[in-house]
């Protein structure tokens, strides 16, 4: 599996970590300087840039505020426009509990690492290639 590292010409600068035709985002803790609109516009520079499917790390708590989680949204509808996915890595259970009380893990799958989000993606890439997805 491919691996490359890189930011987004046009992103917010945030760290982009590609493993074959999708791509890993990092965002940064705490959230920052990133406005929500920044960071819709940022994922969707990520998918507008080729990836098949985007991996959304939100390292902690204070990250996902209603701004962040509108952002999400959008960049997953952007996804499902181009025939793409999202999803999120969430090492933290409080955060994740936000993500499951607003129904957003019923619009992107969810996971409890970066690791586990990559391992899945690659294992749905691999059964839709052998035709079985």
């Amino acid at each position: 599996m491919m691996s490359a590292r890189g930011v987004i010409p046009g992103s917010p600068r945030f760290p982009v970590r590609w493993v074959g035709r999708f791509a890993v985002v990092e965002l940064p803790a705490g959230k920052g300087f990133l406005t929500a609109s920044a960071l819709a516009g940022g994922l969707c520079a990520v998918l507008d840039a080729g990836a098949a499917g985007l991996i959304v790390d939100l390292p902690g708590t204070g990250m996902c505020d209603s701004g962040c989680l509108d952002a999400l949204m959008r960049a997953a509808r952007r996804a499902r426009g181009w025939g793409a996915w999202l999803r999120l890595a969430v090492p933290d259970p409080g955060v994740r509990r936000l993500v499951q009380l607003v129904a957003l893990d019923e619009v992107m799958q969810v996971h409890a690492s970066v690791t586990g989000a990559v391992a899945a993606a690659a294992r749905e890439a691999a059964m839709a290639e052998a035709g079985g997805g």
